[in-house]
């Protein structure tokens, strides 16, 4: 009968032992991640919003900018020609290119005034606590006075401006027409060019042109730049 072996016992018992401590090790290093992962708590991204609104909330409104105040505040009156026989076309055109030349610069307030004379002009100055009263009159030359219909080609611009609260003339103005040419902007120059605009009545493009003209003198007393020229 064959007697064991004690060395081979021993190793057989240190090389389970062996197995055992390597199956704990890997056991361990397997576990070990997902149990840390386990044991973190998970963090948001930085920068993203951490409750989403509730319907019907909704984020505080922008303040709106506020509109600068004006420099300077016209009220606008029209005198009636009618009385003189200007044509309507030529009354309403040049008036509404007087008023439109103004409102085309940011820093000035146009109020309309509707229509009057002088008397009720300088009477709306008187109520007025700020704003200068403008009376823009289409009229016809000194020694042009007809019974009949004004030609369009003799008719000049004044204007009246009247100081608010006291109702004192501040100054007047008188602008005659001048040829006018449609023109291009070339390099910051303008270039007359050739037209086949038809004119309602004539002297259509000269009278707008005067109206212009006045309202950029207007600006300049008030010592407004006038915006550039369109045309």
């Amino acid at each position: 009968m064959t007697k064991p072996n004690p060395s081979r016992g021993r190793a057989a018992a240190h090389l389970a032992a062996a197995f055992t401590i390597l199956a704990a090790l890997t056991l361990c290093l397997g576990t070990a991640p997902s149990r840390a992962q386990s044991g973190r708590k998970a963090q948001k991204p930085l920068g993203l919003p951490t409750e989403t609104p509730k319907q019907g909330e909704s984020a505080a409104a922008k303040p709106e900018s506020k509109k600068p105040e004006a420099l300077v505040n016209f009220v606008l009156m029209h005198y009636d020609a009618s009385a003189i026989g200007i044509d309507p076309l030529a009354r309403d055109g040049v008036s509404a290119a007087f008023g439109q030349r103004l409102r085309q610069t940011s820093s000035i307030e146009v109020t309309d005034g509707g229509k009057g004379g002088r008397g009720e002009a300088r009477k709306r100055a008187k109520e007025e606590t700020k704003a200068y009263v403008v009376l823009f009159q289409l009229d016809e030359q000194p020694g042009d006075m007809s019974m009949g219909r004004a030609d369009s080609r003799t008719l000049i611009i004044r204007t009246f401006v009247y100081t608010p609260k006291t109702g004192d003339l501040k100054f007047t103005d008188t602008i005659f027409q001048r040829p006018a040419y449609d023109s291009v902007g070339v390099g910051g120059v303008r270039v007359p060019v050739p037209t086949r605009r038809i004119e309602r009545y004539p002297s259509q493009r000269e009278l707008e042109q005067a109206a212009r003209d006045a309202a950029d003198r207007l600006l300049s007393r008030f010592q407004v730049t006038p915006p550039p020229e369109n045309q």
